[in-house]
């Protein structure tokens, strides 16, 4: 199932893109829901993490889809998101806050059905990739983009993610045997770090959901080919 929320504050226009939405369910047989919001700030206001996309308006009262689209990447850094506008200039900013595409209003049914084909694509990916963390308040499960690092204190280890941290007791070579390889990397003896959150590197150190972290000399170069890897990977999800 999945669930979706329109951010459109003209009622005539939410309700075109639903019946679209209906449509395509019932051609394809995915299912989903759709919610509509007329304001970004309630949309925002009580923001719970249960959105698989959002089709946000460009142009809006009060707070504009850019804006909104920023404050929902703060709380949430993968739903999908698909911009929904008159005009196409507006439509390239939404690289910024790592928007999917975008759609051009008036929103005809073939060139709706193509972007809701990798919308659903996009989504089977994401609900694939999912990690069971042994801690100290139990099993936690969660998304692989939720996890961002990994670090280890004398055998305690401290997961950072998302929601926040989670401490457990173990080695950080256990950690990194239970994470996929493809998307984690050890750094040091210290840390295991996301590649997706990699934002900097500079000599022999890395910064990563805003923390700079070593890499170990002998580490280096297998951890430039495998960022170069992830980044080969990530690209065939790219708009």
């Amino acid at each position: 199932m999945l669930e979706i929320a329109i951010i459109e504050d003209e009622e005539k226009e939410a309700a075109h893109l639903g019946a679209f939405l209906d449509r395509f369910a019932q051609e394809t047989g995915v299912e989903l829901r759709h919610s509509w919001y007329s304001r970004a700030a309630d949309f925002l206001e009580h923001y719970q993490r249960a959105y698989d996309v959002v089709f946000m308006d460009i142009r809006m009262p009060d707070m504009d889809g850019m804006e909104a689209a920023q404050k929902l990447r703060e709380l949430d850094s993968a739903v999908v998101l698909i911009f929904v506008t008159s005009l196409a200039q507006y439509a390239v900013q939404g690289y910024s806050v790592e928007a999917l595409d975008y759609i051009l209003k008036p929103v005809n049914y073939p060139a709706f059905l193509l972007k809701m084909k990798r919308v659903v694509d996009r989504c089977e990916r994401k609900k694939e990739r999912w990690l069971l963390l042994n801690t100290n308040s139990g099993a936690v499960h969660l998304r692989e983009y939720e996890l961002r690092y990994v670090e280890i204190f004398d055998h305690h280890i401290r997961y950072h993610t998302q929601q926040g941290h989670y401490d457990a007791y173990g080695t950080l070579k256990s950690v990194e045997q239970s994470l996929p390889e493809q998307f984690f990397f050890r750094c040091n003896n210290q840390c295991i770090v996301n590649l997706r959150y990699v934002a900097k590197i500079s000599g022999f150190s890395v910064v990563v959901d805003g923390r700079e972290f070593t890499i170990s000399r002998m580490r280096k170069k297998a951890f430039l080919a495998q960022l170069h890897r992830f980044a080969d990977l990530s690209w065939e999800d790219t708009p």
